[in-house]
């Protein structure tokens, strides 16, 4: 074997199905063994790169990670493993790392027990694909017992889960029975009796996330989204999933979830066809008839017929935006019965965000009519269409672009200086309540002077958003001058009801201010 240049590093991994042969045996072993093989062979040794308790199903690894970024640098240029299933058992990975990676950057990999080494003609290397594939079996077929050792456990009514259900804890003599846990019990309780009286999953959902009462997973330890802004608040689908849970009633319920494969970690959701559900194999919480009335309850929510398909032929749908938080506008339908027109329908709409946690203060209703939206917004794109036709009618796109930059230059410059003057009125504020403290000025003149000041800085706020909002449309849109833009402005124009397609391709969106102002960003450039 020829060793001159070759700088050798070491893995050694242990998966936890090893765990019971002794890890640090079963390191110590293989460290001891590739050592070995390096002095024997007068190799240079640089580093080693372990990864203990790591399945070798996956190849993100730190230990893995960190010998793929030494080989990058040229640290390291050859790798030597105990046997090829210690680099890793999946064949797919397997085979892109020793017979695409290793040679196109120039590593020798060398497997000991298995006599692999890549930079020799060994016939072991040709049996390389069958050991890689022989390792994957190894953890399918390991995979299948450990899953039908689970099932077998949860038909008998064991729970094997890592947490317990909300409402209960593992019991201290047999992790695999469940006992009521007495706190969270009367949270479930109290869930089960406040929907059986007509609260809303939404209602429930700010009730307890205003008592502080935790939820499931800050309740159970689990370090789940803690970093999250909704952490510690109680989400509809958290309630709606105890509401419907049978668990409740005694009877024991897993494998709601299944992993999409024995080599991934992602679960999703089992078709309740297929879950396990042992009756009376746990303590009960619910009693039958609650249970069974909040399940009728959800069954005629979900049959029932949600309003006549009004706001869903609303031509500014999903166009419509609240001004301060962001979030989409939601729209109802009423029907009100008038002495003039008789029973007609109105279109009410609110900030979604508002509507879903009222008591949460997070923004403000914005409440609007919707045809006074439609109105409003239909008349103004009439004419900044008229005008925009107009414009480049007479206009060539140079002389335009230069007019459009120099409008965003004058309207950056005049959000400086608007800027500028509300940091003197608000020190001018500042003044004027210290002179009340003081005793220079009465209350009446304090009062009088702080709302002449408030007002001014209000005025310069809305132009300021004018402005914003002229810059934005100015930078963001990019269908000036486009064939197709002036095509459809002509079609929109020629409409007596222009449909709904036709206003998305012209408006980027439209947002609604608190005091119901409306701001509209188009897809063209304004003129």
């Amino acid at each position: 074997m020829n060793t001159d240049g070759y700088k050798v590093g070491i893995y050694l991994r242990l998966s936890r199905e090893d765990e019971r042969l002794g890890e640090s045996g079963s390191i110590s072993t293989q460290r001891d063994l590739l050592l070995n093989y390096i002095r024997d062979n007068n190799l240079i040794f640089v580093d080693e790169y372990v990864d203990d308790g790591v399945s070798g199903t996956t190849f993100d690894r730190e230990g893995f990670n960190r010998m793929i970024k030494d080989c990058e640098s040229k640290k390291i240029n050859m790798i030597i493993t105990k046997d090829t299933s210690r680099l890793g058992r999946d064949h797919i990975e397997f085979g892109f790392y020793v017979e695409r990676y290793f040679p196109e950057h120039g590593i020798r990999y060398v497997a000991v027990n298995d006599g692999i080494d890549t930079f020799s003609n060994s016939s072991a290397n040709d049996m390389l694909v069958f050991k890689s594939a022989f390792n994957d079996m190894y953890v399918k077929d390991i995979s299948n017992k450990q899953r039908s050792s689970l099932y077998t456990k949860k038909r008998n009514g064991q729970f094997v889960g890592a947490y317990a259900p909300y409402g209960y804890n593992k019991s201290e003599e047999d992790k695999h029975k469940l006992v009521i846990n007495e706190e969270e019990a009367e949270v479930v309780r109290r869930i089960f009796n406040m929907f059986a009286s007509g609260d809303s999953l939404t209602t429930i959902c700010d009730k307890l996330t205003n008592e502080n009462i935790p939820t499931p997973s800050m309740s159970k330890g689990m370090n789940i989204g803690q970093n999250n802004y909704h952490y510690g608040v109680w989400s509809t689908r958290t309630v709606g999933d105890i509401l419907k849970s049978p668990n409740y009633i005694g009877n024991l319920t897993q494998s709601k979830q299944k992993k999409v494969s024995y080599k991934s970690k992602k679960r999703v959701h089992n078709k309740k066809d297929n879950w396990i559900i042992v009756e009376n194999a746990i303590p009960r919480i619910i009693d039958d008839e609650l249970y069974e009335l909040v399940q009728n309850m959800f069954s005629s929510n979900k049959n029932r017929i949600k309003g006549n398909g009004i706001t869903d032929s609303l031509l500014l749908r999903g166009l419509i935006y609240c001004k301060e938080c962001g979030h989409t506008f939601g729209f109802r339908a009423q029907y009100q019965d008038t002495k003039k027109h008789g029973r007609v329908c109105r279109v009410y709409g609110n900030c979604n965000y508002w509507a879903k946690r009222k008591n949460q203060g997070v923004c403000t209703p914005h409440s609007v009519k919707y045809h006074e939206i439609e109105e409003a917004v239909v008349s103004e794109l009439k004419n900044l269409c008229n005008k925009y036709i107009d414009s480049n009618s007479l206009e060539d796109s140079y002389k335009k672009e230069s007019k459009l930059n120099a409008k965003k230059d004058k309207y950056n410059i005049e959000i400086l200086k608007l800027q500028n003057s509300n940091k003197v009125l608000n020190k001018k504020i500042d003044d004027c309540y210290n002179d009340k403290l003081d005793g220079n000025i009465t209350l009446d003149m304090y009062k009088r002077a702080y709302n002449n000041f408030v007002n001014q800085i209000q005025d310069n706020d809305n132009k300021i958003r004018e402005y914003q909002k002229e810059i934005y449309n100015i930078e963001n849109n990019k269908l000036d001058n486009d064939k197709s833009l002036m095509e459809r402005i002509e079609k929109f124009l020629s409409m007596d009801n222009p449909n709904r397609n036709l206003i998305a391709s012209l408006i980027d969106r439209i947002e609604i201010t608190e005091d119901n102002n409306i701001d509209i960003y188009y897809k063209f450039k304004l003129v």
